[in-house]
């Protein structure tokens, strides 16, 4: 439902062809929901997000933001407000020693296109993420992981430039973001990435290249692909509690495989029999057949192992 003075509003501040209405946002879910958005804009500057940022100090109207879109799962079939998409692309090399590089990148680059860059200039650090869906935003916002050597986006970050919640910019170190798995400082704060400087390693590419695709071919042989997911589901559990219930992994895959839960279908949306922790869309999946099935799953695996599964991707 559009509000004209709205329009408008945005219209003067972005221009008057860069803001769509009642926005089918399918396309742009890795998990292929049905919503729309209220007002629609995609962000491709360090500007767009200033002005985004004034936008939000006045608080006139919720702001969604999304990058690649995945690592989400939108269970409502429309968002009031306006839902800003990160098309944002810059990198640029700020500082360079015999030894390494300072990486600035902007939110909305796309991970998989700057591990493969990172690797042909022979920078290490990122290598481990081949593979990895979504922005760099969202991976630094997640701290996404390659468990298997238990390497995380965020290790390798220096700095960053955010925009906070009274639309101004600011820079932060490391330590800022309070990284750990699954989770960042913007999860608590709402303030919203626009730019990184990560510092890398200089290696041989082709030692790149070999790590690169050891974690490619392990998320091939043991995840779902070219279907309809969100990735992981649900959050592993703690080393405590895997210790205290004698369980042989931390994984959430294992918990919900073990409950008799895999290939489990409500309406188009099914437990892959590959990977327990992701959930496939086989259709046009409608949300509420999606929380019934989300709700099945807590529920038996609750039964079974009195653990509380909670959720990786941002549920909406």
């Amino acid at each position: 439902m559009k509000n004209d003075l709205i329009i408008k509003e945005l219209e003067s501040i972005f221009g008057k062809d860069r803001i769509k209405v009642d926005q089918n946002l399918s396309f742009y879910l890795t998990l292929r929901t049905q919503t729309k958005a209220q007002y629609y804009l995609e962000a491709e500057s360090r500007e767009d997000w200033v002005k985004v940022g004034q936008i939000k100090a006045s608080k006139k109207i919720p702001i969604f933001i999304m990058g690649g879109g995945s690592n989400l799962a939108i269970i409502t079939d429309y968002i009031n407000g306006l839902v800003v998409r990160n098309l944002y692309q810059k990198k640029e090399v700020i500082a360079e020693t015999e030894d390494y590089v300072d990486l600035l990148v902007s939110s909305g680059y796309v991970v998989a296109r700057l591990v493969i860059e990172t690797i042909k200039e022979g920078w290490g650090g990122l290598e481990y993420h081949q593979g990895l869906p979504g922005t760099v935003g969202g991976a630094i916002f997640m701290n996404s992981k390659w468990a298997k050597h238990h390497s995380y986006f965020g290790d390798q970050l220096l700095y960053a430039y955010l925009l906070e919640t009274n639309g101004e910019i600011k820079k932060v170190d490391h330590d800022y973001f309070k990284f750990r798995y699954d989770h960042s400082v913007l999860q608590e704060t709402g303030e919203i990435l626009i730019e990184a400087v990560f510092r890398l390693k200089k290696e041989m590419p082709q030692v790149l290249q070999k790590k690169a695709q050891e974690a490619l071919n392990y998320r091939s042989e043991t995840q779902p692909k070219g279907i309809a997911t969100s990735g992981c589901f649900f959050k592993n559990i703690s080393e405590d509690i895997k210790l205290r219930l004698k369980l042989p992994t931390t994984s959430a895959g294992y918990l919900i495989e073990h409950a008799g839960l895999k290939n489990l279908r409500v309406g188009d949306f099914v437990v892959s029999s590959m990977h327990a922790n992701f959930i496939i869309n086989e259709g046009s999946g409608k949300a509420e057949d999606l929380i019934k099935l989300l709700k099945l799953i807590k529920d038996k695996v609750k039964e079974k192992f009195g653990i509380d599964l909670e959720e990786e991707v941002v549920v909406i």
